[in-house]
């Protein structure tokens, strides 16, 4: 293999690649990026077995074949070269030599055709959306999913289910739920239900987020693999088998009581009274009353904090109580500098939305209270 292509574009493909390697792996190829040249053009590739990143890149081929290196190691020295420049790589099976400018470094590498193929290209549903939409979507929910793997991979995983032309996102670890919809820009028709591990949706956010479309396909012979692919890149994940909670009743059918209130107020009152808080819960309590939202936390420790925080308020008064941090969360993920939380009662899960709505996309967060 020989090729040369501009610096700038191969750091960030590898340094991309790098971040989907497993540093624990004891299969020393998994450790390495796959490099491919063919066709005018190179391919940087990298997996841990359940998901797989691909980019292409443009560049002058003069030998083609592939080579695996280093991931980490490699991402490192090309991250520190002038990003201006462009690089001059070959490969034998066991050795790549990288000249740029005034360096040159040899680098130990195992050969490309050891390294675990694509899934198999059997295609089953697919559907498309903007890369802007997707990011959006993935950036609303997947905050709220779990991150202990004691809570079991289907509730670390998110939920993108398709009816007709829309998509709903949805993530939840049992004490918050975050649901995301928008419309597709193209559709498969019917019913599907997938359970994409939350940090494979993170991956694809952040390597397609700029494309103007993302195609999604199902793979493999199981129909157990989603591929989410735009011009340059591709993100390939193993579904998560099992059957993901019914969402939609943990969201009451209705509410009785509702209040507007600015986002930025909120959060600051929650940021300090979390501070006195200060316990395992972070509980504050939220006091309805006469237009105002009373925030207030105490603990022997640090103290009482108290806030005012002037609202519209629609219903009667009511006093409940949260896990500040998760509100914050929640709170932080509302593009909107307004937000509505409607309410049924001191011990029912009250909703959050924005107060302004999104063109052509919806949020909907719902937060389990803490008994007081």
């Amino acid at each position: 293999m020989k090729l040369s292509c501009e610096t700038k574009e191969i750091a960030a493909a590898v340094g991309a690649a790098s971040k989907v390697v497993n540093a624990h792996t004891t299969v020393p190829i998994l450790s390495n990026v796959l490099i491919a040249a063919e066709n005018g053009s190179v391919s940087v590739r990298a997996t841990d077995l359940e998901l797989t990143l691909e980019q292409r890149l443009k560049a002058e081929i003069e030998e083609p074949g592939s080579i695996t290196v280093p991931a980490k190691l490699f991402a490192g020295y090309l991250a520190n070269l002038p990003q201006t420049s462009t690089i001059d790589l070959s490969g034998t099976p066991n050795r790549v030599s990288v000249k740029c400018e005034r360096t040159n470094y040899d680098f130990n590498a195992l050969p490309g055709e050891e390294y675990p193929p694509l899934p198999a290209a059997v295609k089953g549903a697919q559907f498309a959306l903007s890369g802007k939409r997707l990011r959006e979507g993935i950036e609303a929910v997947i905050f709220a999913a779990a991150t202990e793997e004691a809570r079991g991979a289907v509730m670390m995983g998110t939920l993108l289910e398709i009816e007709g032309d829309k998509l709903t996102m949805v993530a939840t670890d049992g004490y918050r739920l975050a649901r995301y919809e928008t419309t597709l820009d193209e559709s498969p028709g019917g019913h599907e239900r997938f359970i994409v591990p939350s940090r494979a949706l993170a991956e694809t956010a952040r390597n397609l987020a700029g494309a103007e479309r993302v195609n999604v396909n199902v793979l493999g012979a199981q129909n157990n693999q989603l591929q989410f692919s735009a011009e340059h890149a591709a993100v390939t994940v193993r579904l998560v088998d099992g059957q993901y909670p019914n969402y939609q009743q943990v969201i009451p059918a209705k509410f009785d009581r509702k209040v507007t209130a600015s986002v930025p107020a909120l959060v600051g009152a929650l940021r300090r009274a979390e501070l006195v808080a200060g316990d395992r819960a972070s509980m504050v309590k939220m006091n309805l009353s006469n237009h105002t939202l009373i925030v207030t936390a105490n603990s022997e420790r640090s103290g009482n904090a108290y806030e005012e925080i002037e609202i519209e308020q629609e219903g009667d008064d009511l006093t409940i109580a949260f896990n500040a941090r998760y509100m914050i969360e929640v709170l932080n993920h509302v593009k909107s500098a307004q937000c509505r939380i409607e309410f049924v009662g001191p011990l029912s899960p009250a909703a959050l939305t924005p107060a302004e709505s999104t063109e052509g996309a919806s949020q909907l967060y719902v937060l389990m209270p803490l008994r007081q």
